[in-house]
């Protein structure tokens, strides 16, 4: 449980960042970028743990009955349920994306989800569960 949040906490503000800068051109005033930041980690961090932790439990388990590519069935989860995400809850705000409108809703959930699994994978690569004392918000 701990990996699982420790990853929602370093996921979510850096893929917030990203849309931010991207689909909202935030780039160009980097104090505001900071705090809008900020205020949609604080707006989405509910999302992220109601639906996203328990989807990446789900891909644990998905990972645990595969027998190969273990990392891409974790991605596979992960993107399956951003795009039922996106779809369930659109914002009715398309924006261009490879000659095609898409909707911000749909493209920042496939965002997130991407970098859950990232930090996810990253976590659990170093063996978060035996090395959590470097860290100061879980350490001994």
């Amino acid at each position: 449980m701990k990996r699982k949040l420790t990853t929602a906490l370093i996921a979510t503000p850096v893929s917030l960042l990203l849309i931010l800068t991207v689909f909202f051109d935030a780039w160009m005033h980097p104090f505001e970028l900071v705090v809008l930041t900020a205020l949609y980690t604080l707006i989405i961090s509910p999302f992220i743990l109601l639906y996203g932790i328990p989807v990446t439990y789900l891909s644990d388990f998905a990972r645990k009955k595969s027998r190969k590519a273990k990392s891409l069935i974790a991605l596979f989860v992960h993107m399956i349920f951003a795009i039922i995400f996106g779809f369930v809850y659109p914002m009715n705000w398309p924006t261009p994306l490879f000659g095609m409108e898409v909707d911000i809703a749909f493209l920042s959930a496939i965002t997130v989800a991407l970098f859950l699994w990232i930090t996810d994978e990253a976590l659990r690569k170093i063996n978060w569960n035996k090395h959590q004392r470097w860290c100061l918000l879980f350490g001994k």
